[in-house]
């Protein structure tokens, strides 16, 4: 326009006004395409280093939250270690109590004895035998507890004829009740089948162990056995009107050495293990185990477990007492570093009319093994010089060179 006007005014001059102008225009157009670019590109970068800055950011929170969350894993962990230590250090307790106090009588007795005492030997007898028993309850039920959480247990189908072992538990349990002066009441449904199958073994060893504890926390009114049946599904009630069980304790009484808070109940003699050894049995048999308790009224705890019928199954002939045995008389070694041990299976070997041999390692049980030829070789696994698995090897092998052919199966 500025030029249009000009060569109006000056149209002599308007060719190099017009020429001047288009100059001045591109050069203000390259000037601005500059400026209009680099605007663009300070745009992008700002763009740029926002994305960047929100990427490291978002990077560096979630660093922070993984963090915490090992931090959190570590603290549970820590919190579960501590509860497996303490537990641990409290299991140990518990069994170290158990231990002492048998042992202390075993042993004090045992003085007394050696010593020449007053003391009537029958009832320092019946004391070593009773914690010896003890001993043995103790040792059976750490063993059945690590079978079961190992996976080592093995499980039986035993025919069982079912009244005759509900009246083997009913007479024993009966006459103890008896003896502390309380009721022992024996309730069972008119439709029980005569033969069940099951593992004989194990449910004996629930059902004694919750009658015991019934009895044992029931110092008067009665101790009821209720066996009932629905379908293929026997449900065994033990009830008592004995001290029951704190509410809060009810959910840990099962786990080991756990016996309650009351203490009428921890006054009271006993390994804490006859629960848990009753619950880890019965879940194995596939079935369940519950109670129900008051304190001061008694308690309940029921077991359901699936017994098949057998049908036409004819009675279990009772067991035998063994005296002796027909035919040849049988050679029989032993190899065991423990004189005790030796001894005792000695005075239950020697009365059926076995010919018993012993030795008290294992390169002397070879050589004597060798000589004898034995029937029967009883190794103990720990031994001096050899262990009892390296004898029976090597029994198996022929003895390097002796003549032991058809040893290594009786061995």
């Amino acid at each position: 326009m500025i030029g249009y006007e000009f060569g109006v005014l000056e149209p002599n001059a308007s060719a190099a006004v017009r020429q001047t102008l288009l100059v001045a225009f591109y050069a203000l157009f390259i000037l601005a395409a500059l400026a209009a670019w680099l605007l663009v590109l300070a745009r992008a970068g700002s763009r740029a280093a926002e994305a960047e800055t929100g990427h490291q950011t978002a990077m560096l929170l979630d660093e922070i939250a993984a963090h915490e969350r090992t931090d959190a894993a570590l603290q549970t962990a820590k919190a579960a270690a501590e509860s497996a230590n303490t537990a641990k250090s409290r299991y140990i307790v518990g069994v170290i109590h158990e231990i002492r106090a048998p042992l202390n009588a075993i042993f004090g007795y045992a003085q007394l004895l050696e010593a020449g005492g007053t003391l009537r030997p029958d009832e320092a007898i019946r004391t070593i035998r009773r914690s010896a028993a003890h001993l043995s309850n103790l040792v059976d039920g750490l063993l059945d507890i690590s079978q079961i959480e190992s996976g080592a247990l093995h499980l039986h189908r035993d025919l069982v004829d079912f009244p005759d072992f509900l009246d083997q538990l009913v007479d024993m349990f009966r006459l103890q009740a008896q003896a502390k002066g309380i009721v022992f009441k024996d309730e069972r449904a008119r439709m029980l089948p005569r033969h069940v199958h099951t593992d004989e073994k194990r449910l004996r060893q629930i059902l004694i162990n919750l009658l015991s504890n019934a009895i044992k926390y029931t110092p008067k009114g009665e101790v009821r056995l209720n066996v009932q049946r629905r379908g293929l599904v026997t449900e065994f009630t033990i009830a008592d009107t004995g001290n029951g069980i704190r509410p809060e304790d009810l959910a840990k009484i099962f786990e080991p050495f756990e016996r309650g808070h009351l203490p009428a109940s921890n006054a009271l003699p006993g390994t804490g293990l006859g629960l848990t050894i009753s619950k880890l049995l019965t879940e194995i048999l596939g079935g369940e185990i519950a109670v129900e308790s008051t304190p001061g009224q008694g308690s309940a705890f029921k077991v359901r477990l699936l017994l098949s019928e057998a049908q036409g199954a004819e009675a279990v002939a009772p067991p035998r007492r063994m005296t002796a045995y027909a035919g040849p008389r049988r050679k029989i070694l032993i190899a065991d570093d423990d004189a005790d041990h030796v001894r005792l299976v000695s005075d239950v070997l020697l009365p059926l009319g076995f010919v018993v041999l012993s030795v008290a390692d294992g390169p002397a049980c070879l050589a004597l093994a060798q000589d004898a030829a034995p029937d029967l070789i009883i190794l103990d696994i720990s031994m001096p010089f050899m262990s009892g698995l390296e004898v029976a090897g090597r029994c198996g092998r022929g003895g390097e060179g002796a003549d032991l052919d058809g040893l290594g199966q009786s061995a």
